[in-house]
């Protein structure tokens, strides 16, 4: 074979293998483009407990027992243990409590509350022993609920205070006191704390 023909030989394989180079591609790129394809992700969320309380305005307002003239005093009331007035229920429900934590609406969990105190003691160091402080509670309230029946003392331990609470639900306090004959004179004080925790959980 002559030299002229050799290159007309490699140039028509050169050219068929380009060709077909060229086809390849194009076949693997029509596959590529021509189906669908599919991906996949996921979402999360994360819902924590939540929770909103608020405290009665006379039971923000304070645990009063008002002015003793003699002693001993036995389950002396607190002044808003027994003043509240509910006009849509029955006359029982007149001299019930106006003491009470409230669970908002907004919350997504029933609320257990605990409570604690310190000592109720005078400016100058004199003192009344806690546990003649005490205290109930219920879900609901008339002139005779929440009873003295069932009292509990007040603890510097931080304690359960009844029954979980459901969203949008209330639970009554009533407070009372017992006074020794011997206590000295003076105006005693302390601080009630309620703490509002996930129902279930420990104080």
């Amino acid at each position: 074979m002559k030299k002229g023909s050799e290159n007309v030989v490699v140039a028509v394989f050169g050219a068929l293998f380009l060709l077909s180079i060229f086809l390849m591609v194009s076949q693997q790129g029509l596959r590529t483009t021509g189906y669908a394809t599919t991906s996949n992700t996921t979402s999360n969320v994360t819902i924590h407990t939540y929770f909103a309380v608020a405290m009665s305005v006379n039971l923000s307002d304070g645990i009063q027992f008002g002015n003793l003239t003699s002693l001993p005093v036995v389950n002396q009331n607190a002044t808003h243990n027994i003043d509240g007035i509910n006009t849509t229920a029955s006359a029982s429900a007149n001299l019930s409590s106006s003491m009470f934590m409230n669970v908002s609406t907004d919350s997504n969990s029933a609320v257990d509350f605990c409570i604690y105190a310190d000592q109720l003691n005078t400016s100058a160091g004199d003192y009344i022993d806690l546990p003649n402080e005490t205290y109930y509670n219920a879900t609901v309230t008339n002139n005779s609920w929440p009873s003295n029946a069932s009292e509990k003392a007040l603890s510097t331990t931080t304690t359960k205070a009844g029954p979980a609470i459901a969203i949008g639900s209330q639970v009554y306090y009533r407070f009372w006191l017992d006074v020794p004959v011997s206590t000295v004179a003076g105006t005693y004080n302390n601080t009630v704390t309620f703490n509002a925790i996930q129902t279930g959980a420990a104080c």
